[in-house]
Order: C-alpha cells, then sequence, then structure tokens
C-alpha cells in the first residue's frame, strides 16, 4: 500500500492485500520497513523461470534448449543477488536439475495451452470506485503476467507442490484483482460472463511436473474484492501510528524461513529451541486396525 498525496489516491498491490490477511503486522512491517525485505531462493528461482518465459512469449526464443538455457542463466543471476538462503540451493546440483524440470514442465505442458499473440508484463493502475476514511481514492496496481487473446488472463508460479483448485478458486484474491483491472482496462470482456484466471504451476522437484488450475471471476467476485480491500485499507488507516498491528502466528507461514520480520515479531520473544516439538508421551493408537 502507498499514499499518493498529489493525487489523493491509495494504491494496492495484491501482494500486500494478502500480507495483510495472513498477518497484518508483516504488511505494517513491509511498509515502515522495506528495506529489510529480501528475496530468498526460493522466490530468485521463481523470478529467474518468469524471466525465461517472458523471452518466449516475446518471441525472443523458439526451441525448448534455449528457453531452458535462458531460464538457467536468469537463475543464476538472480542467486547471485543478497538473498536469503534455504534448504532449496544447499545442493546446488539438485537445485539445477530442479530448474530444468520446471523449465521442460512449462515448455512441454503448459505452453501448448497459452494462446500466443497475447500481453505478456502487463503493468496496471485502475480505479476501483471507492473512498476510504481519510477520503483517498482506493487504486489497484500491479503486473500480470500474462494475459492471452482470448480473454484468459495468466500466472506463472513454482511452487513446492501442486496447487489445490478448490482452495485457489475460494480464496485467490490475486485472480480478482487482476481480472477487476483487467475488465477495468478493457483487455478482457466486462460483461456477465466470468473470466478465466490460470496458474500455470510448475513443482519444484527433479522430475517435470506441471498444472494449469484455472479459477472463475465474476462481477459478484469483484463488488466482494473490493469490499474487501476498503476494510483492510481502513484498517491500516486507523491503526497508522500503533506500534503493532494484529499479528496472526495461527498458520505455518509464520516462521524466520517465510517472513522476514519474523524476528522483530514472534522470534523477538521465541528463539529456534522453543520452535521445536518437543518429545510426545501419548501416542496416538488406531484401535481399529487389527494388531
Amino acid at each position: 500500500m502507498r499514499f499518493d498525496p498529489s493525487d489523493k489516491r491509495i494504491y494496492i498491490r495484491q501482494s500486500w492485500l494478502g500480507d495483510a490477511l495472513i498477518c497484518p503486522q508483516r504488511s505494517r512491517y513491509g511498509l515502515a520497513l522495506p528495506s529489510m525485505r529480501r528475496g530468498s531462493d526460493a522466490t530468485a528461482i521463481g523470478t529467474g523461470v518468469h524471466a525465461g518465459i517472458e523471452s518466449f512469449l516475446r518471441g525472443d526464443v523458439t526451441d525448448v534448449d534455449s528457453f531452458v538455457g535462458n531460464i538457467r542463466t536468469a537463475v543464476g543471476l538472480e542467486l547471485d543477488k543478497d538473498i536469503r538462503r534455504t534448504e532449496i540451493s544447499a545442493d546446488p546440483e539438485k537445485m539445477d536439475a530442479c530448474v530444468v524440470a520446471m523449465a521442460t514442465a512449462w515448455w512441454d505442458d503448459i505452453r501448448p495451452y497459452v494462446p500466443t499473440g497475447g500481453s505478456a508484463e502487463v503493468k496496471f493502475q485502475t480505479p476501483t470506485g471507492l473512498v476510504a476514511s481519510n477520503e483517498y481514492e482506493v487504486w489497484l496496481e500491479g503486473t500480470m503476467d500474462y494475459v492471452a487473446p482470448d480473454g484468459s488472463i495468466w500466472d506463472w508460479k513454482t511452487a513446492s507442490r501442486a496447487y489445490y483448485a478448490r482452495e485457489k478458486h475460494l480464496q485467490s484474491h490475486q485472480a480478482t484483482v487482476y481480472v477487476d483491472a483487467s475488465r477495468t482496462l478493457g483487455l478482457v470482456p466486462d460483461g456477465p460472463e466470468p473470466t478465466p484466471f490460470r496458474f500455470g504451476v510448475m513443482v519444484r522437484q527433479v522430475t517435470p511436473k506441471a498444472q494449469i488450475v484455472t479459477v472463475l471471476r465474476g462481477r459478484n467476485h469483484i463488488d466482494y474484492l473490493r469490499r474487501q480491500a476498503l476494510s483492510v485499507v481502513n484498517m491500516a488507516i486507523s491503526s497508522w501510528g500503533t506500534q503493532d498491528w494484529m499479528m496472526n502466528d495461527q498458520h505455518n507461514l509464520c516462521s524466520s524461513k517465510w517472513c522476514d520480520y519474523w524476528h522483530l515479531c514472534k522470534g523477538a520473544h521465541w528463539d529456534a529451541t522453543d520452535t521445536e516439538i518437543p518429545d510426545q508421551i501419548v501416542r496416538i493408537v488406531d484401535k481399529s486396525e487389527p494388531t
């Protein structure tokens, strides 16, 4: 979220909205301490893969070997930056094999379903028609990976596991933000029929595994997204001068591995040993099974 006093606008990105919905305190740190937010080796791989896919969609490469080579080079450049290291990059050979597998998976199992001739890396700033409690207009901004000529919107994901389609269909605010912006800009039809948003997922493993997850977003979903976004923006405005916003640790992403600010929040009180599960005395016995 950022304020533009000259136009009296508040711009929100889907990534910040996601942070605020998962943990408001993390979204506050993102605004107050942006320099502390570093990417990880996982995000470096994702950025490199995105760059390689973009080069194909722009017509820079036409064969699989060049495509895979471009992605390996792009990932290498990203990994040379000051990033947070995890177990993903502990074994460079295995990591490279995973990168090759993800590139191959996109080429073989996602690319054939992607209509060519669309627009890659589409930046946007679009109004929502909402006005926040401080009388600023609320706008959306961001960058869409790909808008296809058939009216579908695509986003490329590198992930540790396959996606659950129902979860994404019910909960993806990213899909709704991008469909909202695309309709406002006239990139896709703004009619009664829902707009398809497709996740092109590459699973981070040494054998190629790809997935296309489609969710649908229509006017009713956009109306809810706007209501939800306004509630988050107004909450941020009302809490602006406080040291702590609501701290939500009731999810698996609250960890030093995922959050750059963990050491300022829960990690300021919990040390490494506190996160280890103690020995369990009572074991679970399923008496329905024969002994």
